[in-house]
């Protein structure tokens, strides 16, 4: 896939995961990506998603009055403990190097130590979130061989296996993504939106509002 290709998907990605979020709060966007020979993954969602399992998830605590610390750790083990990440059926090790929890999104991003620039398989099982009943994950994998997309639920346990085929990266199944079905996408998207916006006119929406920890973290 080129450069405009690339550049359509993550534009799909972004667009997709924000206006999801502003009206879904199952939702999220999980990223990968390889910057300087280093792989990274990013993780946004809903700050009252997050804050509403994190509550099920502890339930024998009261997070609403932990300190930005101890929340921090209690959100950071959550993910972790929810993240299974297999190159070439070696286990990947997580690292948080960066972490800001506002008031309507969180984002947090981990560093994968010992992946290498090129493997031929990855496996992917990320489970986070799946307390929600309607959770989905929406997930991209870019490389400079080949970038590849997929949405994360119950349906495929929240998994996906990447496979290097042909000099470039594609999940296992063999599907590749091509410009027509990212602009299918794209095309579905923004329907989506505008019903979105058609049903929020027409019905008086709740609003929920979330009082837990506000957190800004960076790397020491």
């Amino acid at each position: 896939m080129g450069n405009a290709s690339k550049l359509i998907l993550a534009m799909v990605l972004v667009f997709g995961f924000s206006s999801a979020k502003a009206y879904n709060p199952y939702t999220s966007s999980v990223i990968l990506e390889n910057m300087d020979n280093e792989w990274f993954l990013q993780i946004s969602t809903s700050q009252v998603s997050a804050y509403e399992v994190l509550e099920d998830y502890y339930d024998t605590e009261d997070i609403s009055v932990l300190s930005i610390e101890a929340y921090n750790k209690k959100y950071i083990e959550y993910l972790m403990a929810h993240m299974n990440i297999m190159v070439d059926g070696k286990v990947v090790e997580l690292l948080p190097v960066g972490v800001h929890l506002g008031s309507q999104q969180a984002e947090v991003r981990f560093v994968l130590k010992g992946m290498s620039g090129n493997f031929n398989q990855l496996f992917l099982k990320l489970d986070v979130f799946e307390e929600n009943g309607s959770q989905q994950n929406v997930t991209g994998f870019f490389s400079k061989n080949g970038n590849v997309s997929s949405i994360l639920n119950a349906d495929n346990e929240f998994s996906m296996n990447i496979i290097y085929k042909d000099g470039k990266y594609v999940l296992s199944e063999g599907f590749s993504w091509t410009i027509f079905h990212i602009l299918y996408l794209s095309i579905l998207l923004m329907f989506t939106l505008v019903m979105f916006f058609v049903l929020r006119y027409h019905t008086n929406m709740r609003s929920i509002t979330y009082k837990g920890p506000v957190l800004v973290y960076k790397r020491q």
